[in-house]
């Protein structure tokens, strides 16, 4: 026992400190699993959450194909088709005067909201607002923007502020970015 040397018994503070070191490095792969699962957990709640309120934006069917679809599934009889084509018809020419007017309301504000700017500002500082103000506009708020083609959205797009229009560039443009209108119902339905 005397004639031993320090490496062929190793101190108890060296194992320690190892065992204390592999604790702690399986402390941190173990909060760094709980971390990722929960990352992921939250990303697929929000992920369902969001794809809850999310509304497809598209072109609407004919007026024909929904009441064929509806004809088909309810088992209508003629005149029960004929009533629900009648309503439907009704139904999208109410939507398209809302939307129109809806769009004339935003332009009126848009255009007030114009108005007030160049008021405030210098005529440099409200040329520069004027331009950022178009190119966010037109950008909008998500990835293609509203009244930008996207998916589902084909089309070319409407005049709007910083877009030409019935009365030439600037903000008396058409309306504000919407989607398009739906499709006249057919003349025959009606």
């Amino acid at each position: 026992m005397v004639g031993e040397t320090a490496e062929s018994n190793p101190s108890p503070g060296r194992k320690r400190m190892s065992q204390r070191r592999k604790q702690i490095y399986m402390q941190i792969i173990v909060g760094l699993v709980i971390l990722f699962c929960g990352l992921v957990i939250g990303a697929g709640g929000a992920i369902i959450q969001l794809k809850n309120k999310m509304v497809p934006m598209g072109p609407r069917p004919p007026l024909d194909a929904i009441v064929e679809d509806i004809q088909s599934r309810y088992d209508l009889t003629p005149e029960q088709t004929k009533q629900v084509e009648d309503v439907f018809g009704t139904q999208r020419k109410t939507m398209q005067a809302l939307f129109e007017q809806f769009g004339q309301k935003v332009d009126a504000e848009f255009q007030k909201l114009n108005v007030e700017m160049k008021e405030i500002l210098s005529p440099e500082q409200y040329a520069r607002w004027e331009q950022d103000f178009r190119s966010r506009r037109e950008r909008g708020p998500g990835r293609h923007g509203p009244g930008r083609p996207g998916p589902g959205r084909p089309g070319p797009r409407r005049p709007g502020p910083g877009r030409p229009g019935p009365e030439g560039p600037g903000f008396g443009g058409s309306g504000p970015e919407m989607p398009p209108p739906p499709p006249e119902p057919n003349s025959a339905h009606e």
